[in-house]
């Protein structure tokens, strides 16, 4: 009898259910139909720049270099000795840059696209006196090792990345520091092991389900994530950006509409040589992309709230991420949290107003801010 009774109230719970479930899967299916339709729109515009541009001039369009010598800004001695460590999960060998005092807590920066260690110069010279800061070179770029395989960039094992740096380093826990998809790498570790994460500071890189809600609210908006959502193609990528001795790449850096805007702290070309030379070599670029392809697929499932102290920097003028993602990630933030915008600065935060940055970096770290969860705006 127990047993009947037991086998009616699961039908029933089964039933009840069958709303729930439909409504998830028709909220799957609208996300990825906006993604891949955002794609298929933006690669026939691409293949259709790339004919003009290809039956203009053929040969300037079709060339790209394999840069031979690391430029001299990744051998600045100033910025930090230059080491490597084996992640424990995976095998692979991991560039980083650290500078500091090893007894001092660790401050870990993750990059985001097309970048490497190197985007936090300005903060491992900042930081290094209180803080053993470490730059480090994710799976896949820079001078650490790149599979090239999409299932090795799986979100499982790129957080057990992080996990093994911090474990190699000899620490427990860190001040964890990501931009742009180093900034959603670092939303999932801290969602993940929020015990080793003593505080977080995001900059340009919306929560997981953020990024979700404003797809689903404001498809129009994705068009200014159009990358994001073509880097999900195979191959045509890779090309796009290798085109014209990475002409895109050079645009997203330095291009008068997504680049760096701070006219003091544009990028000199060894600077940007910096980030070419790795994603000018055979392969170079399939890494980093497969981090897109990647967190997209990842999004439907992580929407728990955050519990670590938190901080938000956006500059405000970004070109690249969808509007409003700032203020959107507060609902997923069950901890104290604030809010910073920076005017008139670019998505690569960090280099376009690195004073400022770590200006409010500090009064984070220093529990000048005020935690309350209300929206501060920097002018």
């Amino acid at each position: 009898m127990w047993q009947a009774s037991n086998d009616i109230k699961m039908t029933i719970m089964s039933i009840l259910l069958i709303p729930t479930r439909i409504s998830l899967w028709l909220l799957s299916l609208l996300y990825w139909i906006i993604v891949y339709g955002t794609a298929a729109l933006t690669a026939c515009l691409v293949l259709i720049r790339i004919a003009w541009r290809g039956l203009r001039d053929p040969h300037g369009t079709f060339r790209w270099t394999v840069r031979k010598k690391m430029p001299v800004c990744l051998r600045d001695p100033t910025l930090g000795k230059h080491g490597f460590l084996w992640g424990r999960s995976s095998g692979l060998r991991f560039h980083y840059v650290i500078k500091g005092d090893s007894k001092n807590p660790l401050m870990l920066f993750l990059h985001g696209f097309p970048e490497n260690w190197y985007s936090w110069r300005y903060q491992l010279r900042e930081f290094s006196k209180q803080y053993h800061t470490v730059a480090l070179d994710l799976r896949g770029c820079g001078l650490s090792d790149a599979p090239s395989r999409l299932e090795d960039y799986s979100l499982e094992k790129l957080l057990y990345d992080i996990r093994d740096a911090i474990d190699e380093l000899g620490h427990t826990s860190c001040v964890l520091v990501g931009h742009d998809w180093g900034g959603m790498l670092a939303w999932h570790f801290t969602l993940d092991r929020p015990d080793m994460v003593q505080r977080l500071v995001i900059m340009n890189a919306p929560h997981p389900a953020s990024w979700l809600d404003a797809v689903l609210r404001r498809p129009s908006q994705v068009l200014r994530s159009g990358h994001a959502c073509f880097f999900q193609l195979p191959v045509l990528p890779e090309i796009a950006l290798s085109l014209e001795d990475f002409k895109f790449v050079r645009s997203l850096l330095c291009g008068g509409r997504v680049g760096i805007r701070n006219k003091a702290r544009k990028l000199t070309e060894s600077e940007l040589e910096g980030y070419l030379y790795r994603l000018s070599q055979p392969g170079g670029l399939t890494g980093p992309l497969n981090y897109y392809r990647s967190f997209l697929n990842n999004t439907l499932y992580k929407h728990q709230d955050v519990g670590v102290t938190s901080m938000v920097i956006w500059g405000e003028a970004d070109a690249m991420v969808v509007e409003g993602m700032s203020g959107g990630t507060r609902p997923y933030v069950r901890g104290p949290v604030v809010i910073h915008t920076i005017p008139d600065c670019s998505h690569w935060v960090q280099q376009d107003q690195p004073e400022t940055v770590n200006k409010l970096m500090w009064d984070f770290l220093l529990d000048r801010d005020v935690l309350s969860n209300l929206h501060v705006e920097t002018g």
